[in-house]
């Protein structure tokens, strides 16, 4: 196939770019940014989504098979107008493709904060988004059901993804647990819905590769089944530092949350707020099922989840200067 991936540069999508051209597809990558790491043979195309002349010159000559659509501003601390991206770059991939004679199949990626943990949703466009990037990849999949509903298109909504070359958590959650700096609260193991990159790549290729009958129109989680937060960190505290990870009690960690967010909001450090024990605390399982049934649960299990990523973070601090 011919495969144009927007965001091919990012996490999920240098994932996805290295699958399609070890599988032998022609691959384009449509990213503001350059790829991480000598990327295995995708051409690379600096083009920005709000750039609508420079998109349609791109789909026009590529003439894609598939658009992948996977660029995104995705901080939740942005507003709105930093958003359009995610929007209106959508439109122009959708006007872009109507001006080939044979409109690609979209593979959009949307994310599973476009329903709020603790929200039961009666249908797939039954939105209660949480943080303003999930408000605008909501209005983003109003824009496929409303103004592309004569195309071939499928929604994945990516759960918490992880694996080698994640962009923060080699800083953040897994330097915690490598230093035993990180604190679960006793009592409390909410469930969540995580998903190892190598999994969730093959469940996009399978939405790329399965008759169109099968997808049309359909709305599906990527990831992996959810299970107990502890599952996770434990699997990887005991990884990169021999032991589970530590607890404390639950009125002990709402009050560091406080003076984190205290620290945050006058400029210091701020390792857990409110907003973090938040998400720590809460369940946030999504339905997986019919991905399982249709898109596969992928060929990997988390303990060689961890292990690759493991080795992947042991490699990068031996090599500082190595890229990837």
């Amino acid at each position: 196939m011919r495969c144009l991936v927007t965001g091919g540069s990012g996490f999920i999508g240098s994932h996805l770019v290295d699958a399609l051209v070890e599988a032998g597809h022609q691959v384009a990558n449509l990213d503001l940014k350059a790829p991480p790491y000598d990327a295995k043979h995708a051409s690379w195309h600096a083009v920005d989504l709000l750039d609508l002349p420079a998109v349609e010159a791109l789909v026009v000559n590529f003439a894609p098979d598939v658009i992948f659509n996977l660029a995104a501003v995705a901080d939740i601390d942005l507003g709105a107008e930093a958003m359009r991206p995610n929007t209106e770059g959508l439109r122009h991939l959708i006007g872009a493709a109507r001006k080939l004679s044979v409109i690609p199949r979209i593979v959009h990626t949307s994310t599973q904060l476009v329903v709020a943990p603790g929200h039961h949703p009666s249908g797939p466009r039954d939105y209660e988004p949480y943080t303003v990037y999930g408000e605008s990849k909501a209005e983003a999949e109003e824009i496929l059901w409303k103004e592309a509903d004569d195309l071939v298109w499928v929604i994945l909504r990516p759960t918490t993804i992880w694996g080698p070359r994640h962009p923060s958590f080699d800083r953040t959650i897994l330097k915690y647990l490598e230093r035993r700096w990180y604190l679960l609260p006793t009592g409390i193991d909410p469930i969540r819905s995580y998903g190892y990159v190598a999994s969730v790549v093959s469940q996009f290729l399978a939405a790329a590769t399965l008759p169109a009958k099968r997808i049309d129109h359909q709305v599906f989680y990527a990831g992996d089944a959810p299970i107990r937060s502890s599952t996770w960190l434990d699997g990887f505290s005991r990884a990169l530092s021999g032991h589970p990870v530590r607890r404390i009690p639950g009125a002990a960690l709402r009050l560091l949350a406080t003076l984190g967010s205290m620290s945050k909001r006058l400029g210091g450090p701020a390792p857990i707020d409110r907003g973090r024990l938040y998400r720590m605390t809460t369940d946030y399982p999504v339905p997986m099922e019919a991905t399982f049934a249709v898109l596969g649960s992928g060929p990997f299990s988390m303990e060689q989840g961890i292990a690759e990523t493991s080795a992947w973070l042991r490699d990068r601090d031996a090599n500082p200067n190595a890229r990837g």
